[in-house]
């Protein structure tokens, strides 16, 4: 009786044990810890991918499904972000390759140099049929380094500042990029009416395009810290997604239009003499220059200037700070070393009565402007709202209208008083009557998806990996020109539909023109700050690939080569038509 009761337990713990070991076989795991270089004091973020294999899944359970840190004083860990998973009988599962993260806080005590972080890691696997395995338990040593010597000093410095001269050379780009080309031909056009002045006039006026480019900025990073320090996901163009702020800005770039064309002119009191007195000609319209240069580039994104924007926003407010100085500097710099080397300006085209037709030319390239930002808009509010929009415009032209009329050149003080005051109040009534932000969702349907390209779904996404299917991920929005500019010449093109069929990709678009907090997850996880962002998955399971904010078929043919199955297909119908 006895060597039964043996062997019966015996085989029970002989068979505990395969399954405990089947369960370890079928899932890997691995762990990585960011940044390279840990701070005391500061933030670092843990990874834990588990990559399960097919038919087996792991069921959301806190208590057997977790991550923490073992026998370990230095890092005081925050909550676990668990991905969603896929509902089965009132179950979250989870199939294929799942990623924990967790944050963390590293001690201020934590001795400087090379450290290793244990992290214990925790999982149930089930098969198919239901079953679950014991759980299990394993931990794995990732090695991390302590800033404190001169070494890791050194090292973050040095990250610091490169992505400081991302920010300077994106700024720098703004500068070509479509949607800033209005603003800075009427800039052009200050330069060459001042072209007649001394260089100390011009000097100052390009000294305060700058002043105007730097306070926008700077105000536009007190506006990002506020927000991220409240917990708000945010990213450059962010404040487009504010259907109030778009109208705002529409309005104010349709008065500067219709003040290109002369149908008021600002005339307020006591600025002819001071003017006059002061040889200072221009020098307000080009502070504010500089502050609707920056309005209009908000929704472009330049190369680099994703990538910088994208580490600032995950640093202290300093460096936020300073990254958007650095990409007020690079977007200003053209037109202040035109002040510094005046000469340059000689290039241009003197003076005379072509300026006038150039203005109005600047004045119907400033509507088209106007008109880009409402086919932004339309997708944002409702089509009554829009209507009502499209009245309230109508009135501000007739308030500018009627106070060039009552307000002209030479009038005396209370006649310019009295239209200022007429005016506003017309433009301020309306809009009270007829600024309506509400939305519509069967109005603002962000758009029809070209034949071929799928919603954006991050359940899709791992499934098309777990099949093993390469698929080309694109976050846009209806606001960036940028996006646009790739979408007609590269994405949704004939031979973009060809591109994308010969090697058999999946494609999918994400569109950002409203706020959505999980595409705002997504973009902060590729270190990007706003859109474009065009990411490719190889349908080899092996590394995303991230794309450049503007891309060309060369680009993309150099990162998504035809597969070896479709090359031997291409080769095999050469050889058979060059045998016929």
């Amino acid at each position: 009786m006895k060597k039964i009761v043996f062997l019966i337990l015996s085989g029970l713990f002989l068979l505990i044990s395969v399954t405990h070991l089947t369960a370890y076989e079928n899932v890997n795991i691995s762990a990585s810890i960011t940044p390279s270089v840990l701070v005391p004091g500061e933030e670092g973020l843990i990874t834990v991918i588990f990559d399960i294999q097919e038919g087996f899944h792991q069921t959301r359970a806190d208590d057997f499904f977790f991550i923490t840190f073992e026998n370990n004083e230095w890092f005081s860990m925050g909550e676990i972000i668990y991905p969603v998973g896929v509902l089965k009988d009132g179950l979250e599962n989870y199939y294929g390759k799942v990623t924990l993260e967790a944050k963390f806080i590293v001690s201020e005590n934590i001795p400087a140099g090379e450290q290793t972080a244990q992290i214990k890691t925790a999982w149930q696997l089930c098969d198919e049929e239901g079953v679950c395995f014991f759980p299990e338990e394993i931990i794995i040593d990732v090695p991390v380094e302590i800033g404190g010597d001169n070494s890791p000093i050194n090292k973050s410095l040095m990250t610091l500042l490169k992505f400081l001269f991302f920010a300077f050379l994106g700024g720098l780009l703004l500068n070509v990029m479509p949607c800033v080309l209005p603003i800075l031909s009427m800039r052009a056009l200050n330069l060459v009416r001042q072209s007649q002045n001394d260089r100390k006039s011009i000097f100052i006026g390009s000294l305060l395009y700058g002043a105007g480019v730097l306070a926008s900025l700077l105000i536009l990073a007190i506006i990002v810290i506020i927000l991220k320090t409240t917990g708000q996901l945010v990213g450059w163009g962010f404040q487009f997604q504010n259907p109030l702020f778009v109208m705002s800005l529409i309005t104010i770039i349709f008065i500067f239009a219709l003040s290109l064309f002369d149908i008021f002119i600002i005339n307020a009191p006591g600025m002819n003499k001071m003017a006059a007195a002061s040889n200072q000609k221009g020098w307000v319209g080009s502070f504010f220059n500089g502050i609707f240069a920056v309005l209009l580039a908000t929704p472009c994104t330049a190369p680099f200037l994703g990538t910088a924007l994208g580490f600032a926003f995950s640093q202290t407010p300093l460096f936020i700070l300073s990254s958007f100085t650095a990409i007020g500097v690079g977007f200003a710099l053209p037109f202040v070393l035109i002040g510094i080397w005046p000469k340059l300006i000689q290039s241009l085209p003197k003076p005379g009565p072509w300026m006038d037709t150039f203005k109005e030319i600047m004045g119907f390239l400033l509507f088209g402007t106007v008109l880009y930002l409402l086919s932004s808009l339309r997708f944002q509010i409702s089509s009554d709202s829009l209507y009502k929009f499209l009245i309230f415009l109508t009135l501000t032209a007739f308030s500018a209208w009627l106070y060039g009329k009552l307000s002209k050149p030479g009038s005396k003080f209370p006649s310019v008083f009295l239209a200022l005051v007429i005016a506003l109040i017309l433009i301020i009534v309306s809009a009270f009557y007829f600024i309506d932000t509400k939305q519509n969702f069967s109005d603002t349907e962000t758009s029809v998806l070209r034949e071929g390209w799928e919603e954006f779904n991050p359940d899709a996404i791992e499934q098309y990996r777990d099949e093993g299917k390469g698929l080309f991920l694109a976050f846009g929005a209806k606001w960036c020109s940028v996006c646009k500019l790739n979408e007609s010449r590269v994405l949704f093109t004939d031979k973009g539909d060809l591109f994308f069929e010969e090697r058999s990709l999946i494609r999918m678009k994400g569109d950002y023109t409203n706020k959505d907090p999980i595409i705002d997850e997504w973009i902060k996880k590729f270190e990007k700050a706003g859109v474009p962002v065009y990411v490719y998955y190889p349908p080899d399971g092996g590394d995303y690939i991230i794309f450049p904010e503007i891309l060309t078929f060369s680009i993309l043919e150099e990162n998504i080569p035809l597969s070896s199955k479709k090359k031997r297909l291409d080769d095999s119908m050469f050889l058979i038509q060059s045998s016929n």
